[in-house]
């Protein structure tokens, strides 16, 4: 058995890729970038979900000792629907390559069915293939990358249009644990996960989260949904992405996210990682 992990070069799909390299499991590093930014060591090839003549790239790899790709970790394009692609290779993983059994990333507000990567969670029940589906909450990493991370570092401030609303955030390390089991575990899920945090914090207190850690005033700027969308739009985010994202934190400020659960700790063995100890481990990204 060997795994093929998509989003090759992302935050999940590296912890993901340390835990089998650590399990002795063969796997394989996918995305358009990953053979240049592939830790060494790590086997990769080059892969582009709106490309499908790369489709065929991971099963040509030869640098997995004989091993095939039986079960695929699938993480969607930055597309407004990654859907068709989505599903034109699983079809070639499914019906060319014998793959067994897939694990999507996802998001809570994703519906079997509904839009973005909910069409391929319904693609794969529609033609009976292993899956189990993440239904991540907001990442703890979102504040150490893009926007959030430049605010935080050069202004103290934190921007949002989630008013009050409470978030359990997660950091990207407990999803790719409960990822590492559903891709490996002998018998598969068949099932799907609510992946949230150990604690609902507003961005208030998460700005006096990293007052503390950081010692120096941090707040949270609140914005509406129309002064966020503009926000995201000078950073020269695309408006109908700027609106997508605007609109998720919307629903988080009504109440979209209010909620927890033990997912982490039942399947890792483990409770998730608390947020301050997360800034405390990543705090030079702001300093």
């Amino acid at each position: 058995m060997a795994i093929l992990l998509t989003g090759g070069t992302g935050k999940t799909s590296m912890h993901i890729a340390r835990s089998l390299q650590e399990s002795n499991i063969p796997f394989l590093l996918a995305s358009r970038k990953v053979e240049a930014a592939a830790p060494l060591g790590m086997p990769a090839t080059n892969f582009d979900w709106l490309d499908s003549s790369t489709y065929e790239n991971p099963f040509k790899h030869e640098h997995l000792h004989g091993e095939r790709i039986s079960v695929v970790y699938l993480v969607a394009p930055e597309v407004q629907d990654p859907a068709p692609s989505m599903n034109a290779f699983i079809d070639v993983a499914v019906k060319k390559h014998g793959v067994k059994r897939f694990v999507l990333l996802s998001s809570t507000l994703v519906t079997k069915g509904g839009h973005y990567t909910g069409q391929v969670w319904q693609h794969m029940e529609d033609i009976g293939v292993d899956h189990t589906v993440l239904l991540a909450t907001w990442f703890m990493e979102n504040f150490s990358i893009h926007l959030h991370q430049i605010t935080i570092k050069k202004e103290s401030k934190i921007y949002s249009a989630c008013e009050n609303g409470k978030i359990p955030f997660v950091s990207t390390a407990d999803i790719a644990a409960v990822a590492f089991h559903a891709l490996t575990d002998v018998k598969p899920r068949n099932t799907n996960y609510r992946i949230l945090g150990p604690e609902l914090l507003t961005y208030d207190e998460i700005a006096t989260r990293f007052s503390t850690v950081l010692g120096r005033e941090v707040v949270h700027i609140k914005r509406s949904e129309q002064e966020r969308v503009e926000q995201f739009m000078s950073t020269h985010m695309p408006e109908q992405f700027a609106k997508f994202i605007t609109s998720i934190e919307v629903s988080s400020a009504n109440g979209a996210e209010d909620r927890m659960n033990d997912v982490v700790e039942k399947v890792t063995g483990r409770p998730p990682k608390q947020f301050d100890a997360w800034v405390e481990e990543n705090k030079t990204a702001w300093q």
